[in-house]
């Protein structure tokens, strides 16, 4: 057995020639109409570079590549050296030590924190989104307070980005993501779910921020308080008012009790002359010390901005409090009005309470201060009623500006923190333009403390820093056994493109020999695609493998809304359209009409949509330019990025220029069973 240890994935640049070969014997070969021949069984596997071979008298050898052509995440290394500042309420600036690192899933197009708790094992948990085609719930684990991290582990069957991960103790923790997922063994499993209901009327119940639980002496999850938000019906992002409600659990989040919209959270502003509603959304909420409910907001934009560029960068950061127990609730209190939001309360072993917020713009009132983005944090001594304004900490700072002068684009957002048992504080923030959740781990009024001047022309003083050559890299991605290539998500094979792969076009045929995994998603068996142009691909939906309309299809497509020519196997066909089965899946293209084979069989249920389509040349015809065409095997590769991760075993994979009959499909199988 060879193995080999590198990231990598599998995209196949197709070749197109007018020969295809049949083994005779050991080394002779007779043509058969074939143009690409990897067999993993004789003489394809990849060497030590990654090298495979064409067996084809084509001799189009390929290269196995990573799944990103960007940069590659180097590997983590924990905790780095940092520095925060914080206003000395003067005007003035102190700079204090601190920790900083950047995590990345390696294979999302970025990965943003939404949540992170401290376990009764000692353990931490961060959540994350895996932004991509689709966005999928993550998590990762920590025993040493964040200064090493296991690998992302997908939550199964979940999708979207994960809301209010919460601890309830013993083990149990939970989350919202179009239902909320239960686990019972410190977040290792995922088997128990239940519907997220919306309000008592019918609305939504949207979420961010962060939940709180009451405990009893023993730890044990009392209630559970959430803030959930909707638009009442006809009102709409920005100009409108967004309405929160607050509501109980006290059976660990199956059934809400004690729901409440405040009338205190609607508030007017003017402009124009005209008296504005405004309202609030996303909700963080903490219990103080006293017993106080301590609410942070996201509060509407306002209504000055409306006149030129915004977005909902623009919207602010309010507080309430409660002193019975959320029944009646203070009037709004406004910590920003713009520019920072997406807040994370919590709760310091010495009773303050710790605010972390996005700062997307630096806006300060209703007036712009800096093109700084980054991350800061307020501290209240006493319960809530008052917080360091003049004294808050810049946790992390950056500089950004539009070259088409639209300084609104925040390219940050999204919050985790929690808080260390001897006082530090890990806050968490999703860095855009990074692709990564940038973790800092600080302390109030941590010592030494040196006074420096907050120069603006040196916002970068942490981007000099190597916290993205921590990001991690998965250690294996693909195995080369004697007889297959076994592929684990992180690789593709790049063949050279040759011009007879290019014109292939509505005579030929696509032959895969492999045994795939079940493994959710949309993953790529073979894509053709260009830049703007998604192409051509054969895909398995592994979403709803029972009754699907499109269990396998091929697809042609200009962009993802935009659907040319379509051939999809239903999931109630026979054969059945998934296994896990060793297989020959053969794609027969005759006449710009496509069929669906598995081991000789025609699948009984296949649903044609458009005239006609071709294979390769589709691409070539929809990009002009013939030099940017990727032919992909495991992948669909585009703008410099992979997506659609194939998982399983790969034992062969041929191409031809002519559709083969059933009868050749059949010996094929027949030589492939008896080696």
């Amino acid at each position: 057995m060879i193995a080999l240890k590198q990231q990598t994935w599998i995209c196949l640049i197709a070749v197109c020639s007018c020969f295809f070969v049949t083994a005779v014997g050991d080394d002779k070969v007779e043509s058969d109409g074939l143009l690409l021949n990897y067999d993993f069984r004789r003489g394809s596997l990849p060497d030590a570079n990654g090298g495979i071979k064409d067996l084809s008298p084509s001799g189009i050898d390929a290269v196995i590549r990573p799944t990103t052509a960007t940069t590659p995440p180097a590997k983590r290394t924990g905790w780095l050296d940092h520095r925060v500042l914080q206003g000395d309420g003067r005007g003035g600036w102190v700079s204090r030590p601190a920790k900083i690192q950047a995590i990345r899933h390696p294979t999302a197009n970025m990965t943003m924190p939404f949540g992170l708790v401290r376990m009764d094992n000692g353990e931490l948990a961060l959540q994350c989104s895996a932004e991509g085609k689709p966005t999928k719930p993550v998590i990762a684990f920590s025993r040493d307070d964040g200064d090493t991290w296991t690998g992302f582990s997908e939550i199964p069957g979940a999708s979207g980005r994960p809301m209010l991960l919460t601890c309830h103790g013993g083990g149990t923790l939970s989350f919202v993501a179009g239902r909320r997922y239960f686990s019972h063994d410190y977040g290792r499993t995922w088997t128990d779910s239940v519907e997220h209901p919306p309000t008592r009327d019918g609305r939504p119940f949207h979420l961010e921020g962060n939940a709180w639980i009451d405990r009893d002496k023993a730890g044990k999850a009392q209630a559970i308080l959430e803030l959930g938000w909707h638009y009442a019906p006809g009102k709409k992002h920005p100009r409108d008012d967004a309405t929160v409600v607050f509501r109980r659990s006290i059976d660990g989040g199956r059934s809400w009790i004690d729901e409440l919209s405040s009338p205190q959270w609607k508030f007017t502003m003017q402009h124009g002359g005209k008296a504005w509603l405004r309202g609030v959304s996303e909700g963080a909420i903490v219990r103080a010390a006293n017993g106080d409910l301590v609410a942070v907001l996201r509060s509407d934009m306002p209504p000055s901005f409306f006149d030129g560029p915004h977005d909902d960068s623009l919207e602010g950061t309010a507080l309430s409090i409660s002193k019975d127990d959320g029944k009646t609730w203070s009037k709004m209190n406004i910590l920003f009005y713009a520019g920072r939001h997406h807040a994370n309360l919590q709760r310091l072993p010495n009773n303050d309470l710790v605010c972390t917020i996005v700062v997307r713009d630096d806006v300060d009132g209703l007036k712009l201060a800096s093109n700084r983005r980054g991350c800061d944090a307020l501290i209240s001594h006493d319960n809530g009623q008052t917080w360091n304004l003049d004294r808050r900490y810049e946790l992390d700072a950056w500089r950004y500006d539009r070259e088409d002068g639209y300084w609104v684009d925040g390219k940050c957002g999204h919050i985790a923190a929690v808080a260390i048992p001897d006082g530090h504080v890990i806050s968490a923030y999703g860095h855009y333009l990074k692709g990564a959740a940038v973790l800092v781990k600080w302390h109030p009024d941590a010592q030494p403390a040196t006074t420096v001047k907050r120069d603006l022309k040196h916002l970068e003083r942490f981007e000099s820093s190597a916290i993205l050559q921590q990001v991690a890299r998965p250690d294996v991605d693909y195995e080369a056994r004697e007889s297959s290539l076994v592929l684990s998500g992180g690789a593709w094979i790049h063949v050279p493109l040759d011009k007879q792969l290019a014109s292939l076009d509505k005579n030929a045929t696509i032959e895969l020999i492999l045994k795939p995994k079940q493994q959710d998603g949309m993953p790529i068996l073979v894509a053709c695609a260009a830049r703007s142009v998604e192409g051509f691909r054969i895909a398995y939906d592994q979403r709803n493998v029972a009754s699907s309309n499109q269990v396998l299809y091929s697809d042609q497509r200009v962009k993802i809304d935009r659907l040319e020519y379509s051939i999809q196997v239903h999931g109630q066909s026979d054969p059945r359209p998934f296994s896990t089965d060793l297989q020959q899946i053969a794609y027969v293209m005759r006449n710009g009409h496509g069929k669906f084979y598995r081991d000789g069989r025609r699948f009984s249920k296949q649903t044609e949509t458009g005239d006609g389509g071709s294979l390769f040349h589709y691409t070539v015809k929809k990009s002009r330019a013939r030099e940017n065409l990727l032919i992909s095997i495991g992948a669909l590769v585009q703008n410099a990025a992979a997506g659609g991760a194939l998982q399983g075993q790969l034992y062969a994979i041929r191409i031809y220029d002519r559709p083969l009959t059933v009868d050749k499909l059949r010996r094929n199988l027949s030589t492939n069973s008896s080696e």
